[in-house]
């Protein structure tokens, strides 16, 4: 019988049907063997375009914080030099950059600018080591006593806030970040104090204090809306409107600082209303190009230094 079987190519066709039952898949894995295997590459994410990299690089916060700089010493009228814009830009710049790669290593790379850092934090880690040994070496050896002990009290605030928002884990960040205090709220705050800390030492009476709080608003409405753009939740049920935050901060700044302040009253009224705008329209547009737009909002001193002059 084996010859038989052997020798009678109906024997053998019948012999392969029945092992075909006991294991459909052989029949399977016989006919794909004799395809070619296809190499498929993994994902990979498209080239930035130009116009996205001094927000990947963490360059638009910088050039947003000293430009208000500038302004608040001017219209407050104190001297300053060109170290502490220096300063105020290394030390945006390096805070900014270790919070994306903090949060890109915890997993969050979902915009492109953390998905940079995660790519290659390996070349901006020793690039960010340089950047703070130098800034540490000219704010203890060249900032005056004054700015340097203000910079001191923002440092131990922004170390606060690292530990809180990327030292605590799972339910205890989620309390802090959305029930005690926002980090958009936190990032506002700690900027707009950077921002104006050269430009404590004139003010003077309520008004000036309201021009920094304005400012503080601004940066909060600039992260918040940061947020919601790139969460893409446009629903009315957030946790407060975009639209509507900016358009109180422009009503509050043409009331109290039109009179007394009317070169930051209309440079806080311009980013306002810009983030009453980027609001409206958001939909068009795409989320990166919301990101870039959101700073170049904050941007408004460009067009008001040249007014300073009698603010």
């Amino acid at each position: 019988m084996m010859l038989e079987a052997r020798h009678n190519p109906e024997a053998r066709h019948n012999r392969d049907v029945l092992g075909s039952l006991r294991n459909p898949y052989s029949v399977l894995d016989e006919r794909a063997s004799k395809f070619p295997k296809l190499n498929f590459p993994e994902p990979e994410f498209p080239a930035p375009k130009l116009w996205l990299w001094p927000n990947l690089l963490s360059l638009d916060a910088p050039l947003v914080a000293v430009l208000w700089q500038i302004l608040f010493v001017r219209c407050f009228h104190v001297a300053l030099d060109a170290l502490p814009a220096i300063l105020l830009v290394s030390s945006v710049w390096l805070i900014y950059a270790a919070d994306r790669a903090l949060d890109a290593w915890r997993g969050e790379c979902g915009s492109a600018r953390h998905r940079f850092y995660r790519a290659h934090w390996r070349i901006l880690l020793p690039v960010w080591t340089a950047v703070l040994g130098a800034s540490a070496g000219l704010a203890l050896t060249q900032l005056p006593a004054i700015l340097l002990r203000r910079g001191c009290f923002l440092l131990a605030a922004v170390i606060a806030y690292f530990v809180l928002v990327h030292g605590r884990k799972g339910r205890a960040r989620v309390l802090w970040s959305r029930v005690l205090w926002s980090k958009e709220a936190s990032v506002g705050l700690l900027f707009a104090l950077g921002a104006s800390l050269a430009a404590w030492t004139n003010v003077r009476t309520a008004v000036d204090a309201a021009s920094i709080a304005l400012f503080f608003a601004l940066c909060w409405i600039n992260c918040a809306a940061i947020q919601k753009w790139e969460s893409g939740n446009w629903t009315p049920d957030i946790d407060w409107p975009v639209g509507s935050a900016a358009l109180g901060v422009a009503f509050v700044a043409g009331v109290l600082l039109w009179m007394h302040r009317p070169v930051l009253g209309g440079a806080e009224m311009a980013s306002a209303f810009a983030f009453v705008a980027l609001d409206r329209s958001g939909r068009r547009l795409s989320p990166d190009a919301l990101r870039v737009l959101a700073d170049v909002a904050l941007l408004s001193p460009v067009a008001f230094l040249p007014l300073v002059r009698g603010a």
